[in-house]
This record gives structure tokens, sequence and C-alpha cells, in this order.
């Protein structure tokens, strides 16, 4: 899909090619999934269709959004 990994080399591994912008803004979306992972049927994932799922995740993140 073209994606590219932000998370940081090793000294014995050669430096990833990245962004910084997206290096930056990493814990953003790392914040995010562990603020969705609070939800029980997110961390367990009870839903088994991956339809299912992603319907899960839309409604914590929304909860998630609309929360002062």
């Amino acid at each position: 899909m073209g994606a590219r990994p932000a998370i940081p080399a090793k000294q014995r591994d050669g430096s990833v090619a990245c962004p910084k912008w997206a290096y930056r803004c990493r814990h953003l979306v790392e914040s995010l999934w562990a603020r969705l992972k609070e939800w029980r049927a997110v961390a367990t994932r009870y839903e088994k269709t991956a339809t299912s799922f992603l319907a899960v995740i839309q409604i914590a993140a929304a909860a998630e959004w609309i929360k002062p």
C-alpha cells in the first residue's frame, strides 16, 4: 500500500527514509489507539467480521471525538 514505518531505526540498522512530519505526528496515532483500546470490544475484538469491527472502531472514535 506504500506505507513506510516511522519508527526510529536501531544503531545496527540503516536509517529509514520517512518524512519528519510523519515521525512528529506518530504520537497522535499511538495515543488514539491507546484510547480506543480502553473500549473492551476494540481491545478484545469481539466482532468477528471486518465490517462489524470497523463499525465498533468508528463508534468508539466518534465517542472519543465528542468527549470533552
